[in-house]
């Protein structure tokens, strides 16, 4: 039963009323305005559709924004439906590469064909007017099957799309296909008996991160334009700092997790990887705020810039500036530089992690000297406890098994007589996931709900332990952000072990952190991210911090080989043998 790494994907979609067929939603005038820009919408109700079918020569994907592709279509250079086809033709060319794409969408030319109709007869739907977009496969869609990556879903089909796919649908996006995610978003490398393994764009022969590798790597690669994305542990961040990509994890509750596979709903949150800050901050606009079908969103009333609120920007994206950075304070967090963190908790550093995670440090020395340049303070150093309670809160205060299991049996639940699995227990019975992941299922099983109050009740004391010595220290000296590398080492190659992530910081001390390109290694031009946290809800600081720091420095660039079709694509890795746990062959 096992499944080989690139392996032929489902490509048959499946439409529904709630899929792609009513997703023609109202956007009201004034989010089109900010997301397409005033001169974008002139001549909007004539007939825009002046491209042939098929006929994009003189538009250039490789790093195309949301705004690059809104305002081609509003201008008439090309249809929605010629933007489709150039994207798909890419998935298409590179993703044997890639391995990201479970389940391609069939219905993503007749959805163009709407938004081209819809265009011509009143203008565009919303911000995201015919961009396309890949969806991680945790995220439920009405059209096409929400796997997890798990051939234990393989065949769910799920009635309606989670709420933050719905937002993006409405505001007129193109769903493409599903994308490859660590199974059941547990784990850090995008590996899963359905998908098999996906790799990194910048080096085939590396992970991409995880769990959202499959979304990263296809946004890197301009297979689409931005792609869905979640973060339990640092599922959006890491990607992203493996790739050469933007990721904000937000304040959980902030944005709707209605419809997503979970992992602990309390940790949980959904997320984006794209390009460039400002695409991150116009999602954001468009999808936080209050969903009573997810009740910890009632966290977000008040916290959400709009032009009512107590915010000086009336939205993410009216908060971003060049010189965001003038008087900013930002306070360095030496202690997860290097591999002290490690060693402060016993694991052993051979020279060569020593020597990976040197070449890491020495890209954000240099983006430190580039915020300070920018008029940025630096604080540096900063501590927020003895990093070796730092490192045993860390242990001892990530996610309740308790609530893994009761938050994943609740999304069985949630799919009615129709799931193919009906509890985690039922689960764990049938090994139809990859090895890579048992442990961790193994593990949710066996929960002692008996005891989940108590345990769950102790976890969030420590959480507000963390969240208190964080805000504190930001207190103390006076900061708007504290910064760290998003990942103490570069990529680790497929099969082998790494170490290095700084991503639980942000989801223990239930604070928002946004990570954002900093730049190259220097021995073997791997990409290196550089994160920056914050206080709760105040996502509008870090994305204006982070958009002056690219501004100022533009360190995002895309992989080679992956360029304007036709184009010879890169050799595929050899295929990799994905051990299934019911073939009762895991170590």
């Amino acid at each position: 039963m096992s499944r080989t790494s690139g392996e032929e994907k489902k490509s048959e979609g499946i439409e529904t009323n709630e899929g792609t067929g009513s997703l023609l939603g109202s956007v009201g005038r004034r989010t089109v305005m900010k997301g397409i820009g005033a001169a974008g919408l002139v001549g909007v109700g004539a007939s825009s559709a002046s491209a042939e079918t098929g006929d994009y020569e003189g538009f250039d994907p490789i790093e195309a924004t949301i705004s690059d592709v809104c305002t081609a279509i509003v201008d008439g250079e090309l249809t929605a439906r010629a933007v489709t086809e150039l994207y798909l033709d890419r998935i298409k060319a590179y993703d044997k590469a890639l391995n990201t794409v479970i389940t391609l969408n069939e219905a993503a030319l007749e959805r163009a064909d709407e938004l081209d109709a819809a265009l011509a007869e009143s203008g565009p739907v919303g911000p995201l007017h015919g961009v396309p977009i890949v969806v991680k496969d945790i995220y439920n869609t009405g059209d096409l099957p929400t796997t997890a990556g798990s051939l234990s879903l393989e065949d769910s089909q799920p009635d309606e799309d989670a709420y933050y796919v719905k937002q993006l649908r409405e505001a007129g996006a193109v769903v493409l296909a599903k994308v490859n995610t660590h199974e059941y978003a547990r784990g850090g490398t995008t590996v899963s008996s359905l998908g098999g393994q996906t790799y990194n764009p910048y080096d085939l022969e590396r992970i991409p991160g995880g769990s959202s590798g499959g979304t990263a790597a296809a946004v890197a690669a301009n297979l689409c334009v931005f792609g869905t994305a979640s973060d339990t542990g640092g599922s959006t961040r890491g990607p992203a700092t493996f790739t050469n990509l933007v990721g904000l994890r937000p304040t959980v509750g902030l944005v709707s997790l209605d419809g997503i596979v979970p992992i602990a709903g309390t940790y949980d949150t959904p997320g984006v990887n794209t390009k460039t800050v400002e695409e991150t901050a116009l999602i954001f606009d468009l999808t936080a705020g209050y969903d009573p079908a997810n009740p910890i969103t009632s966290r977000s009333r008040g916290n959400v810039p709009t032009e009512d609120s107590h915010h000086e920007a009336d939205s993410y994206v009216d908060a971003l500036t060049e010189d965001g950075l003038e008087g900013a304070r930002i306070g360095v967090y030496r202690d997860f530089f290097g591999t002290a963190y490690e060693e402060a908790d016993g694991v052993e550093i051979d020279d060569a992690a020593e020597h990976s995670a040197n070449q890491v440090t020495a890209v954000v020395e240099d983006a430190i000297t580039e915020m300070e340049s920018l008029g940025a303070t630096i604080v540096d150093p900063i501590s927020i406890a003895p990093l070796e309670d730092v490192v045993q809160l860390d242990d001892e205060g990530y996610y309740v098994q308790g609530e893994v299991r009761t938050s994943l049996n609740e999304y069985f639940d949630s799919l009615g007589d129709d799931s193919p699995i009906g509890s985690v227990t039922e689960l764990f019975e049938s090994g139809l996931y990859a090895c890579d992941i048992a442990g961790s299922i193994e593990a949710a099983a066996e929960a002692n709900l008996d005891t989940f109050e108590e345990d769950f009740r102790e976890n969030a004391g420590l959480r507000v332990e963390i969240r208190d010595r964080v805000l504190e220290t930001m207190a103390d000296c006076d900061l708007d952000a504290i910064l760290y590398p998003s990942r103490a080492q570069p990529p680790e190659p497929v099969d082998e072990s790494g170490i290095g992530s700084r991503a639980r910081l942000s989801p223990n001390a239930d604070l928002p952190a946004i990570s954002v390109p900093a730049g190259f290694t220097e021995d073997e031009h791997l990409p290196v991210g550089v994160e920056l946290l914050g206080r709760e809800f105040d996502e509008v600081t870090l994305l204006k911090l982070a958009y002056a720091f690219e501004q100022g420095s533009t360190h995002r660039e895309p992989p080679e080989g992956f360029d304007q079709l036709p184009n010879e694509p890169p050799q595929p890795p050899e295929e990799m043998d994905i051990p299934i746990a019911a073939d009762g062959d895991c170590p």
